[in-house]
């Protein structure tokens, strides 16, 4: 069955298995949905925990002058629709310490202690509160290191360590960190049949779309297409390597109940591509996505490193930190390149998209000022390609910033987190 999605103004193609929404389509007109005025605007919060390696976090200039250093340079070819922002604070008894940082990131309410968990709603939710009716999903919640149980020695839980998105200030999101069902909640796949590709239980309907549509369009229906069956092949490897992983002894195969990739570079991409899928096809505009949690102990033996995350950012001078801030950095500049490929309208979806990567702290137990990128221009409502420093302003509060964006999305707040103004200058 072939339909045009009355939230958001998609194509969507129906099976009795699956639902699969096409990307923005110019001949849509021709399928029976309208155009709409203005593209979509879409957020997109990346976390990783524990600090960076300052002394490669720098920039400086703006458009053709902007230098940018070593952290920084998988980001070059795109600077021009980066911000790269210096010297925000949120308070350190918002996310000081290990333990509350994560909670804090997007709330800017210091959570509180003791066994009764009380953090605040967090910025994504808020806009998936106003905005999520436009789309299937409200928001997607993703993270690449699991949950953490029980109590830090400062007396905080550890939910707050592991969580940045809250629906209220007792209910942190739970988090998918099964790519396979993240992927299947994009497309209504209740068909439990691995041995086929979604896109096989509408082959008809994809044939129809493209005897109707334009050359380009046909041109994205193919990469779109290409896109789905990529992440669906490496899903599929990836149960086969679990499947070989497992000793002889231990019998009959069965899926592991963790389901996740035993490395974290793969789950690292294929979280990114089905946030990357999510926004293209107008599944949702909201996503958050937690690469480590606050005390990480993420390993990256494929950086060569034979420790894991929360144990090398002591050492957050050295090579090795080095490394992984680079690696998170590199990972953030994948996600910008694809969704800059996709076109939408008159733009890119990167080009209507508002997408951070942030960490709550500068170094390992230090929170003066908080390590920020964001991407780009949320259809013309952020100017980007620059350097801005508010380490000396008058104004540099975090809270400001998420303020200023939801604003920009559509959605006023005369307050949020500690703050009642918005950030200048954005």
């Amino acid at each position: 069955m072939l339909a045009p999605n009355t939230r958001s103004r998609r194509v969507i193609l129906k099976s009795a298995a699956a639902s699969v929404a096409l990307p923005w389509l110019e001949s849509g007109r021709l399928l029976g949905v309208e155009p709409v005025e203005q593209a979509a605007k879409r957020f997109a919060f990346l976390f990783f925990g524990d600090g960076i390696h300052p002394p490669e976090w720098w920039s400086k200039g703006r458009d053709s002058q902007l230098e940018l250093g070593p952290a920084f340079a998988s980001l070059k070819s795109l600077q021009h629709k980066v911000n790269f922002i210096h010297g925000l604070h949120h308070p350190e008894d918002v996310v000081g310490g290990h333990a509350k940082g994560a909670a804090g990131i997007l709330t800017g309410i210091r959570p509180q202690g003791g066994r009764d968990v009380q953090a605040a709603i967090s910025m994504d939710q808020l806009l998936a509160s106003r905005l999520g009716d436009a789309t299937v999903l409200p928001s997607l919640v993703l993270a690449c290191e699991r949950p953490v149980s029980g109590f830090h020695e400062s007396s905080y839980s550890m939910l707050y360590a592991s969580h940045v998105s809250w629906s209220s200030p007792v209910s942190p999101v739970p988090a998918e960190m099964h790519p396979a069902l993240a992927f299947d909640s994009l497309f209504e796949n209740q068909g439990n049949r691995t041995h086929l590709s979604v896109l096989d239980l509408v082959t008809d309907q994809l044939k129809h779309v493209a005897g109707k549509v334009s050359h380009l369009d046909r041109a994205r229906i193919d990469e779109y297409t290409t896109s789905v069956r990529e992440v669906e092949q490496r899903l599929s490897r990836m149960r086969t390597q679990d499947r070989e992983e497992q000793s002889p002894t231990q019998g009959t195969w069965q899926r592991p109940p963790a389901g996740v990739p035993s490395r974290l570079d793969e789950h690292v991409r294929l979280m990114l591509d089905i946030v990357a899928l999510a926004f293209q096809a107008d599944r949702t505009r909201i996503a958050t996505l937690l690469l480590t949690n606050n005390l990480s102990g993420q390993v990256y033996p494929f950086l060569g490193l034979k420790v894991d995350h929360h144990n090398y950012s002591h050492n957050w001078d050295g090579q090795e930190f080095a490394k992984i801030t680079r690696f998170w950095v590199e990972q953030y500049s994948s996600l910008l390149q694809k969704l800059d490929s996709m076109q939408e309208g008159d733009g890119t979806v990167l080009d209507h998209s508002c997408i951070m990567l942030a960490n709550e702290q500068w170094t390992a137990h230090s929170a003066p000022k908080i390590p920020l990128l964001m991407a780009g221009g949320l259809n013309g409502a952020l100017t980007t390609g620059r350097s801005l420093d508010y380490e000396h302003a008058k104004e540099r509060r975090m809270s400001s910033l998420l303020l200023t964006v939801m604003d920009r999305m559509g959605v006023t707040m005369p307050e949020f987190g500690n703050s009642k103004v918005q950030l200048p200058e954005l």
